[in-house]
């Protein structure tokens, strides 16, 4: 038997944590003396106090956790929750990286502004196309790469290759808001596919009409797309300098999909449809502006 010091540096766990999981019923000295008050702990104990903590590390509540050690829960399923708590970090990780790279990138784009040379932008007429697609409020980034991830991969299976051309992003937010994008996802259809596609229990892809479009300004994206909104600064400045005018929702071209989820690089055609700004209409827009 260990007296509480003793038995927390056994365990190496503080003395007040023990100290708190014994009020609370977690984990109770295996005796205390009645005269003097002291706690005294057992080595047998450290199997249930290593359940405890495995757990609290997975992130469960003390509610959570009490029910689930009194469960005797199996080394199985304490690995199954590390492997899912595992993920949850990873992601979590992996999106921080990317608001960093954005803040690095947005920095670099203060920096060179006026100093680019001119975008490659080229304008160009698309015909009506059939699409293949879901439309969602997405709730991040990170959730739009796992949604076109999880499309690459479901839909060239059940529909085939020759029949699908790039995957298509189309931008209904009528705001830009990270946390709440309104976009339908899917594929340019090349031939002849079916009308719905079972992408999940809850989402299911269905085909229609995009429309055509007379002028498209476009400009493609080669890089990390945690970089992509330079592309964009860079169409809207040349749109502006030009005279044009955005004229409808903007589409996105997938031409090149990260190799993984780690990796980043992608190549992506940015296409705003415009229209020419009349130059009296342009000089009253400007006025009302300022």
């Amino acid at each position: 038997m260990f007296r509480i010091g003793e038995f927390s540096k056994i365990a190496q766990v503080s003395g007040r944590l023990l100290r708190y999981y014994d009020e609370i019923g977690l984990l109770s000295p295996e005796a205390t003396d009645p005269e003097s008050g002291y706690r005294f702990y057992s080595a047998q104990q450290l199997p249930r106090l290593n359940h405890i903590l495995v757990l609290k590390e997975l992130g469960l509540s003390l509610e959570q956790i009490a029910r689930l050690v009194d469960q005797n829960t199996s080394i199985d399923e304490m690995r199954g929750m590390l492997a899912l708590r595992k993920a949850q970090i990873e992601q979590t990780v992996q999106e921080e990286m990317t608001r960093l790279r954005v803040v690095e990138s947005r920095l670099q784009q203060i920096d060179t502004y006026g100093q680019i040379q001119e975008p490659d932008v080229v304008l160009k007429a698309v015909p009506a196309q059939q699409f293949l697609a879901l439309r969602e409020v997405l709730s991040g980034l990170g959730v739009r790469r796992r949604l076109v991830r999880k499309i690459a991969t479901v839909v060239p299976a059940k529909v085939g290759h020759g029949s699908l051309g790039n995957i298509a992003i189309v931008t209904h937010s009528p705001i830009f808001d990270p946390e709440a994008l309104d976009l339908e996802v899917g594929y340019l259809l090349t031939g002849k596919a079916p009308q719905s596609v079972r992408l999940s229990e809850e989402r299911v892809l269905t085909q229609h009409t995009l429309p055509a479009i007379e002028t498209l300004a476009t400009l493609a994206h080669a890089g990390r797309i945690s970089e992509v909104h330079r592309s964009y600064g860079a169409l809207g400045t040349w749109i502006e300098q030009h005279g044009w005018q955005i004229n409808g929702l903007g589409r996105e071209l997938l031409m090149q999909l990260p190799k993984s989820e780690e990796e980043e690089e992608v190549v992506i055609e940015i296409q705003m449809p415009v229209i020419k700004l009349d130059p009296s209409a342009r000089s009253k827009r400007e006025l009302s502006d300022n």
